[in-house]
């Protein structure tokens, strides 16, 4: 089985910057949020 290779452009790789920290904001966001009998359609709500 061989491998596919994708190659980004650059617009492509600017795009998944943008998303990638756009997550770590939201994650150091509701870090505080995560403990023992939270659910996670609360958290789901707490973000949006």
């Amino acid at each position: 089985m061989r491998a596919h290779v994708v190659i980004n452009t650059p617009a492509q790789i600017a795009q998944s910057k943008v998303a990638g920290m756009l997550a770590a904001e939201v994650l150091a966001m509701i870090t505080p949020h995560v403990k023992a009998g939270v659910t996670t359609d609360q958290l789901d709500k707490i973000c949006h």
